[in-house]
């Protein structure tokens, strides 16, 4: 103990400059990060300066701090564990002799006081700013560190590890971005919209294993070889993994297909009589992006779907087809009652020139994760920040005049709330007239369960994205307004099951599509289709 005291104690005079930094900047942050929630609440409220102040905090501060602190890190990493190289076999240190244990034990100690608790510190801090209390949080505060030494500073230290300066360790983790760059931008060329990148849960299992091993087995033995092919296997690692559980068989086997004779949770049609007609559009040279308007009902009471997954079968009247893969569907979920609803699938630009000529059949299979209502609570909209149980602290968004509520923002401790529907009634005139009620909702959360998103910041903030927040007269779209003491309602959902839904549309015009060039602005129509 008193060896790894000793070290420690060298190395926090010989960093005071790094240490000093680090510890400043995430200062900084805890003074700049608040500056988001109050942007919400109208850009005039932030600092009281002014619209271009106001976006310059915003944008400028709130955005570069958050980046600033790991590189911070970086460097500390660097520099202390760089101090006592572990690459080659005339160090210093093991004539001296140390310890493998107590160096290793005092690098921690310095990341514990100089890294881990300036951070904690930070959250805690930030909760409180937040109103919340940091108390009740401490399970997702020390979940938040884990995932912070698993995805930022095992990682970091593992290549300190296996590297004998800063100039190598910065070579090093260029190349893994200009990989990670080049596996995204090969994604997209050969993927198109479907790519993601090589993180799934396996992931935070492998970062643990191979880096902390690398880790282990430097200070222990200092087998640098085999340490640098423990991380060169880690990435092809997370690839492959990635791409095991990645198309079209997860799907299949995640979302069962219905009984014969079990209830359709869902009924979808084409909206024929739409004001917003079939579109379809194409942004690069094999796929024509097909956006459908359908009629949606038969979700029972107490229940809603969440669209995840979606693949057609075009049928050409030639009897030729065409199948797609599984897709994302993109923020589509269905409540009970009758509305209107659009789906979006990305067809063969070939067989969609040559099926276009005459009606097609539609096949549709869809995927829906079910979710069943868990609490509601419903309060009147007051005209300052108010809390809501189990959720999260919420805010009236002034509007860009700073005369009317324009919407809500809440921010939340440590992660996204659980999946929650939030309703809400627009008045179309001013608060004090007759003006009819429309009803908007939105979604916020999901449906995981984990006590801490990843994340520098200890709290989540976003402004609540709601339908029907506008309408059109004379060709323009008008702003509605929430009015204080209107009704607004939180209901909470819970996982209930998945499942796959069939539905065909029969005698389908395929539209003329727009081809959007690369070149900004350069939008040609295929009007052949007509």
């Amino acid at each position: 103990m008193r060896q790894t005291l000793h070290i420690f104690a060298k190395d926090t005079r010989h960093f005071w400059p790094e240490i000093v930094v680090s510890i400043a900047l995430v200062a900084v942050f805890v003074w700049t990060d608040p500056i988001r929630w109050l942007s919400q609440n109208g850009l005039y409220a932030v600092a009281g300066r002014g619209i271009f102040p106001a976006l310059l905090q915003e944008r400028f501060l709130t955005g570069l701090v958050p980046l600033l602190i790991p590189l911070t890190w970086w460097l500390l990493i660097a520099r202390v564990i760089h101090a006592e190289t572990l690459v080659g076999d005339r160090q210093f240190w093991v004539t001296r002799p140390y310890e493998w244990k107590s160096l290793l034990g005092a690098k921690l100690l310095f990341l514990a006081v100089f890294l881990y608790a300036p951070i904690f510190t930070a959250q805690c801090l930030l909760l409180v700013r937040a109103g919340f209390d940091p108390a009740s949080h401490l399970p997702g505060l020390f979940f938040n560190l884990f995932l912070i030494s698993a995805i930022l500073v095992l990682p970091l230290a593992a290549i300190a590890a296996v590297t004998s300066s800063f100039p190598k360790m910065t070579l090093i983790l260029l190349t893994l971005l200009i990989t990670l760059v080049g596996y995204v931008a090969i994604g997209l060329l050969f993927y198109a919209d479907n790519v993601s990148l090589p993180f799934n849960g396996l992931s935070i299992p492998l970062i643990l294993f191979f880096c902390g091993g690398a880790v282990t087995l430097q200070y222990a033995r200092r087998k640098t070889r085999i340490s640098r092919l423990l991380l060169m296997a880690l990435p092809a690692l997370m690839v492959i993994s990635s791409l095991a559980t990645s198309g079209a068989s997860p799907v299949d086997r995640d979302y069962p297909r219905p009984g014969d004779h079990e209830q359709a949770p869902i009924r979808l049609s084409l909206f024929r009589d739409s004001p917003n007609p079939p579109q379809a559009y194409v942004d690069r040279s094999r796929q024509v992006e097909l956006t459908i308007p359908l009629e949606e009902s038969g979700v029972a009471e107490g229940y809603a779907l969440l669209a995840n997954n979606t693949k057609v079968i075009v049928r050409a009247a030639d009897g030729s087809h065409w199948t797609s893969s599984w897709q994302p569907v993109g923020n589509q979920n269905y409540l009970p009652g009758d509305s209107e609803s659009y789906l979006r699938v990305s067809v063969d630009r070939a067989f969609y020139d040559r099926a276009r000529s005459r009606p097609v059949q539609l096949n549709f299979t869809i995927a829906f994760t079910e979710v069943k209502a868990a609490s509601a609570t419903t309060l009147s909209l007051p005209a300052r920040a108010f809390s809501v149980f189990n959720f999260g602290i919420c805010s009236p968004q002034l509007d860009w005049f700073g005369r009317q509520f324009s919407g809500i923002a809440c921010r939340f401790p440590l992660r996204q709330p659980k999946l929650t529907y939030v309703g809400v009634q627009w008045a179309d005139g001013p608060c004090s007239g007759p003006e009819a009620a429309v009803p908007g909702g939105a979604w916020v959360g999901n449906l995981d369960d984990s006590p801490a998103d990843f994340g520098i910041s200890s709290v989540w903030s976003e402004p609540l994205s709601f339908s029907n927040s506008s309408k059109q007269e004379g060709g323009k779209f008008e702003p509605r307004r929430l009015c204080p003491g209107t009704p607004i309602s939180f209901t909470r959902y819970n996982f209930k099951g998945r499942t796959q839904y069939d539905f065909s549309i029969e005698d389908f015009r395929l539209p003329a599509y727009e081809v959007v060039n690369s070149s900004p602005g350069a939008v040609s129509f295929d009007i052949t289709a007509q």
